[in-house]
């Protein structure tokens, strides 16, 4: 039986660990959805792609996003950060501010700075009622050898890793997350233990947060049945996509009795390039437009009995 306090430290682990692959998401491309609203832009968007691979000199745009930040892009392609296609430009210095292109995927940013602002937030709010105030040494004094000793442990406290610092130190949402992660888990630190309120809002927080991350990464592997039936054999499609990097495809599974001509794999027709997934869009095209000809034929032909 899943408690509260498991499935908060599930969601704070789900954003710990995709974190990296939210952040990569950053610098990559927009993946694209399928099937296209019309084979002719997909085709388009196909050789738009191929184009995309000639190098070319890198040409830095300013685009200001609504919330007033600027941001770098290449003139020339959506593609942002250095690489062969686009250097950087030679009258920048490696360490100079914005020597790499800001990306431009400003629903993805969004969504970074909406968790991490979250996690931040409730973590500051946590801390201060329940993490105790830090030692301190007080005037040192060559009469009291003990003040040495509290000198020393003043110094270990302030230093302590489990102690939230609210104006220094890393101010991420992965440190946020694991900051909260260990207060959930009970470990040892100088803070007293979380409220029952304090749970449950961190419940709140921590799986909101971990639910705009997995949708954005799409980390969960979906298979839908699409509405139309495979075109050759009249079996059921179905659309396999999410789960991040991974790429979409559609089978068909009639398999060697499909007479489609991609290949067979685990006993599957299965669509997986681009110029395929083309062929199959188009394929289903025309069987809907032959499906409304008979339709019509077969109302036409209707109405002609009745008169």
């Amino acid at each position: 039986m899943t408690t509260t306090t498991d499935s908060t430290i599930q969601a704070l682990t789900t954003v710990i660990t995709a974190w990296p692959a939210l952040r990569d998401l950053l610098d990559t491309r927009s993946p694209t959805t399928w099937p296209p609203a019309d084979a002719s832009a997909y085709t388009a968007a196909l050789d738009e792609l191929d184009a995309d691979e000639v190098a070319h000199a890198q040409q830095l745009v300013t685009i200001r996003h609504e919330s007033g930040q600027l941001y770098y892009a290449c003139a020339h392609c959506d593609r942002v950060g250095e690489g062969h296609d686009h250097p950087i430009r030679e009258d920048r210095e490696t360490e100079q501010i914005g020597e790499r292109p800001v990306p431009l995927r400003l629903h993805v940013l969004d969504t970074v700075r909406a968790v991490e602002t979250a996690l931040l937030q409730v973590t500051d709010e946590i801390a201060s009622e329940i993490q105790r105030a830090v030692i301190t040494s007080g005037r040192p004094s060559s009469l009291d050898p003990r003040q040495f000793d509290i000198e020393r442990l003043a110094a270990h406290d302030a230093r302590d890793p489990a102690r939230w610092r609210y104006n220094r130190g890393p101010r991420t949402a992965t440190a946020a997350a694991q900051w909260l992660r260990a207060r959930t888990h009970g470990e040892a630190g100088p803070c007293t233990p979380l409220t029952d309120d304090h749970r449950q809002h961190l419940h709140q927080v921590a799986t909101e947060a971990a639910r705009r991350v997995e949708q954005l990464l799409g980390v969960e592997r979906r298979h839908d049945t699409m509405p139309r039936p495979c075109p050759w054999c009249n079996g059921p499609l179905t659309l396999h996509h999410g789960g991040g990097d991974e790429p979409e495809f559609v089978t068909c599974d009639n398999g060697f009795d499909c007479a489609a001509p991609v290949q067979v794999l685990d006993g599957r027709r299965v669509w997986s390039t681009p110029e395929q997934l083309v062929q199959l869009y188009v394929a289903l095209e025309a069987a809907e437009r032959r499906a409304r000809r008979a339709a019509a034929k077969k109302r036409q032909r209707a109405g002609s009995r009745v008169v």
